[in-house]
């Protein structure tokens, strides 16, 4: 056996052992007939066509509907917890909490007030704990910007009566000084957070940081000597967060699809039995990833379209699969399962010949 057969039959190895048994012979004496007397390895050409023809044999998807909606299915749920993954573990390296010098120079910049205590950090936002639909948060934002978690605020003791009116003086500070400006709500107005309604608040973006201020008019601190006025800042989530999600959604997908290939033939090869284990084991997961990727692309249409896009809501996939965390785990588990059981799905007999139809040359 020359070094160029042997070069050939490892790339062979690409492709699955049914494959290789039926054709492989063939498909090597074609490749050294057609190769330049004296030559010892494949062409780089020759090498790429069949990696990549093999994979695609491998992993190839059964005919028929079902068994394209499954793949389908299972890709995109992939895709969805591996860029949950990759955009969370991002969102968690980066420090949203700005240094307290820079908090205290904004305090300063659009109040002559003291604050009574701060810089403190906290870990979120009172009524604001992930990035949804919460009016207290999204609704409230300037386009493009959002409620990042974590933050550190300035707190003010300001009498009832002149709590709106600070806030107020606050609001056009900041807006002279070139922030970007979301709407206010009053206490206790038609308009106010309905989970808050004592609070007046308004969002402001600049750059890369983020300001909430809300008060408490209501005098429902006035006797106890608690703060009422906080002035929030945080750092916007950064743009990696979207390169993660996106890049975690597409090596997801590609990776589902093979998956959901190598499952599928097996479950082609397994007897009724089988069949009946595979379909009981990954019905709930189906049925579960189906759901959430239309919670996903739901609320990826609202943030886009209603809201203004920004880098948090690229943690979209992982503010969907948390959401229900159980159930969701209870969806990956089913389709583990399934896999597992794939796994010992009997092979083809070597007496069984491959379909001239699944061949890829």
């Amino acid at each position: 056996m020359t070094q160029l057969e042997v070069a050939y039959r490892r790339l062979l190895l690409c492709y699955p052992r049914s494959f290789r048994r039926e054709r492989g012979l063939e498909v090597v004496t074609t490749l050294m007939d057609a190769a330049e007397p004296g030559r010892t390895k494949p062409t780089r050409t020759e090498a790429f066509n069949l990696i990549l023809s093999g994979l695609r044999w491998r992993f190839r998807l059964p005919g028929g509907p079902w068994y394209q909606t499954a793949a389908v299915v299972v890709a995109l749920f992939v895709g969805l917890a591996a860029s949950a993954a990759a955009s969370e573990a991002i969102w968690r390296a980066w420090p949203t909490m700005p240094a307290d010098s820079v908090v205290e120079a904004i305090g300063r910049s659009v109040t002559t007030s003291t604050p009574v205590q701060g810089p403190y950090p906290s870990a979120n936002y009172a009524g604001c704990d992930r990035a949804d639909t919460n009016e207290s948060c999204e609704s409230l934002v300037p386009a493009g910007t959002d409620p990042v978690l974590t933050h550190t605020w300035l707190a003010y003791q300001v009498p009832g009566a002149e709590v709106n009116a600070w806030v107020d003086r606050v609001r056009d500070r900041l807006a002279a000084d070139g922030w970007q400006l979301g709407r206010t709500v009053y206490s206790m107005s038609d308009q106010a957070v309905a989970k808050y309604p004592e609070q007046t608040i308004f969002w402001a973006a600049k750059d890369d940081l983020v300001v909430r201020v809300s008060g408490d008019p209501t005098e429902k601190y006035g006797s106890s000597g608690v703060p009422n006025v906080i002035i929030a800042v945080h750092a916007q989530a950064p743009p990696l967060v979207t390169t993660a999600a996106v890049a975690g959604l597409l090596l997801g997908i590609v990776a589902g699809r093979m998956l959901a290939g190598w499952a599928l033939r097996a479950f082609q090869r397994h007897a009724a039995a089988g069949r009946v284990a595979m379909l009981v084991a990954g019905a709930p997961g189906l049925v579960v990833a189906a759901l959430a990727e239309v919670a996903a692309l739901v609320l990826a249409y609202y943030f886009a379209t209603a809201l203004g896009w920004s880098h948090q809501d690229s943690r979209i996939p992982y503010l969907v699969l948390s959401f229900a965390g159980v159930v969701t785990a209870g969806g990956g588990i089913s389709l583990l399962l399934c896999g597992a059981l794939a796994a010992v799905a009997p092979r083809v007999p070597a007496t069984a010949s491959v379909p001239e139809d699944e061949v890829t040359a």
